[in-house]
Order: C-alpha cells, then structure tokens, then sequence
C-alpha cells in the first residue's frame, strides 16, 4: 500500500525471533539485511518487521538502521499455536495497512492488504516421506492457500518457481525468483593456524571429507555413508568422513550405519550440534572435499559456502542443486551409490579435478548477491502494490 509516495512493507519476523533458528531464519536476516542498506537511499520505503510481544529485545542482534519493529500484542508461544492451528485473525487489522512479505511459507490471514509468500521447497509434496508427517500436513494446506491468496509468490531458484507453478497451477509470472547467497564475509578460506585449532577441538584428525546438512532423510547420510565404506583401501584407510548437522530427524538409522563403517574399520565422525556457526568456516577449509548429496532441495547453501572457502564440491545432481552448483561441483546421482562411491574417489584422488572445482566455485558464488535479492523483493512489493 501507497501512503504520500511511500509503500509500506510489512515482513513477518517471527523466523528472526524464534528459539530455533533455522535455514529459513538465516534467509531472512540476510535478505533483510541487505533490504535495510538499501534504505540507506531510498525514503519511498516504510519496512516494519512485526514480531510477537516479549521478542523485540531479540532483534537487537541485528543492527537494523532503518527497519523498525512493530509488535503484535501476542506472546510469542501463543502466536505460534494460532499460526500451527489455522486460528490467527485477519493480521492487517492488528499490523495496520501495507504490503505483507511472509518469508516462511506461511501466510497470515489479511482483510485487505496484499500479499507476497516465500516458498523455500515442496519437500512436503516431492518427498512427503522424508517430512515430519504433521509439520507435512501442515504445509500441504497452509502453501496451498499461500499460493493461491497472494499477489505473489517468491522461490529461491528458478527451477523451484517452475516446480511451484507445475504443482499449483498458477502463472509463471506470478512467481519471482527472489534468491540468497553466501555470506563471504563469513565464509572465506581460512589458516592453517585456525584449521588446526577448530579441528583438534572438534576431535578431527588427519585428511577428511565433509558433508554439511542436517541429519534427516533427506539429505541422503545413509547412501553417502555406504559410497565412503565403498571406497578402495587406499582412499577408505586414509580419510575420515565427517558430518555436521543442527537438527536430526529420524537420525537412528545413520548412527547405526555409523556403527557398521565403524566395524568394517572406516572413520566416520557425527557432530551433531557440536559446531557452531564460527567454526563452519575452518571445517571446511580443512577438508580435502566437501559432499552433498541431498535428494531434494529448495536451494542448498552449504555447497556454495564450501566454495567461499576453496573446497573442491560433491553434489548431487537432483532437484535444484544442478542450478545452484553449476559447473562448479562434481555432479553425481544421489540415488545410486555407486555413482556416489565413483565421484569420491574422483574428488579424492585427482588433483586436477581439485584445482578446476575450485576454480570454479570462486566464480560460481558471485552469481549470488543478497543485495540483488533485496531488489528484486522491492521491485516485487512495487508491482504488488500498484496492482
């Protein structure tokens, strides 16, 4: 909505608020963040970022200049079970007028306001077996109506906004593509002196492959586990394979496969919620390799945050990852582990290969900029608004 040139913009904060923060939260305060030095030079722009009662202190930690907090006078915990329940009343008549951006998924109800809705993947469609089952059906019915009551809809990549509209029937225009990045002020290759000293804390010892993601069906841990007990004695007695993860899920059966590459006399190495967001950066940077072999993504951002750090890429070539990766990242088939198994001994033994990835990564991550995903999210909200 157009007050005296001016649009305001209303965004759903409670992903920067809540007690997890997850791969959707870490989206919002970069593309916030951008959005917010943007307004450095343009006063066209109101940006409230409305938050329920008792959070405010919490946004703090980011530093916004000029998005300004609007508290909506409901405590965080029962905000979330009317959101979880379908129960929330028409939200523009307690935020007031504006465009809404939800970055979540989810959209609010709305009287009059015009909306845009970020939908990160249709894990909960494509592979519904490898979603939580109520937070599935959660989202089978809360997209469905996000898609059809905005004035648009936002996906991180381009073959997500065609997944979108193939599973929704709704015009390709009406989906942007609005994306993320890797933050390389953050992730950037890291000394020796650091990698040592990261590594030896977390228990890491000698040559290693990384895999990044957390522990869930999804992100395939028990083939890539299979693929590196696969691997020759030469590669298979010299690096330890090491995986680090937040969140689990289901995560028995990789601890059971874990056992079984133990007993067969192969390294494996579980960190799950044993390295912090500080430390990513010299995990990666010591590894030989980095491997993600997801079955499905919406994006996939450890892939590119090894590449910010200079470390050769194993990916899977399903779902979005071939968009993402490019040509930077050693394509395999994320459903056959043997093909998994071929790649690793590739990355792993070739250095060739090695030097032409990195190579590579530097200039794959410089198609990704948080500060043209902001632009785009304005030029979004602009067409809303007029339309």
């Amino acid at each position: 909505m157009r007050t005296q040139g001016t649009t305001r913009l209303v965004i759903d904060g409670k992903p920067l608020v809540d007690d997890h923060f997850s791969g959707v939260g870490n989206y919002t305060m970069h593309l916030l963040g951008a959005l917010d030095r943007m307004l450095d030079d343009r006063s066209d722009l109101d940006v409230r970022l409305a938050i329920p009662s008792g959070r405010r202190a919490r946004l703090g930690r980011y530093h916004h200049r000029h998005i300004r907090p609007l508290t909506i006078p409901i405590p965080h915990g029962t905000f979330r079970r009317l959101v979880e329940r379908e129960q929330l009343p028409p939200m523009d008549l307690v935020c007031g007028p504006g465009v809404y951006f939800f970055p979540d998924f989810a959209r609010w109800p709305l009287r009059r306001a015009r909306s845009i809705t970020a939908v990160h993947d249709l894990c909960f469609v494509q592979v519904p077996d490898m979603v939580h089952e109520a937070n599935g059906a959660f989202l089978r019915r809360a997209v469905a109506d996000a898609v059809a009551q905005s004035d648009a809809v936002t996906a991180l990549t381009a073959t997500m906004a065609d997944e979108i509209v193939t599973t929704y029937g709704v015009p390709r225009e009406k989906v942007d593509v609005v994306s993320c990045a890797v933050d390389t002020r953050h992730f950037y290759r890291r000394s020796a002196t650091e990698i040592a000293e990261v590594t030896r804390r977390h228990g890491i010892f000698g040559d290693y492959i990384v895999a990044v993601g957390n522990f869930e069906p999804r992100k395939n841990h028990l083939r890539l586990i299979d693929a590196f007990r696969a691997l020759p004695p030469e590669l298979g007695e010299r690096f330890t394979l090491v995986l680090v993860g937040a969140g689990a899920w289901k995560e028995e059966a990789i601890r059971e496969r874990i056992g079984a590459a133990l007993d067969e006399g192969r390294r494996v190495l579980m960190l799950q919620n044993q390295v912090p967001y500080a430390d990513l950066p010299a995990v990666y940077t010591g590894a030989t390799a980095s491997a993600y072999v997801s079955v499905y993504e919406g994006f996939g951002m450890p892939p590119l945050e090894s590449m910010a750090c200079d470390t050769p890429v194993l990916a899977g070539n399903a779902s979005v990852l071939p968009e993402v990766t490019g040509d930077a990242a050693l394509g395999v088939d994320p459903t056959d582990t043997a093909s998994i198994t071929e790649g690793l001994v590739t990355i792993l033994s070739d250095e060739a290969t090695r030097d032409r990835l990195r190579l590579a990564g530097r200039h794959n991550i410089s198609r990704f900029d948080w500060n043209a995903a902001a632009a785009t999210l304005v030029q979004v909200v602009e067409r809303v608004s007029e339309g």
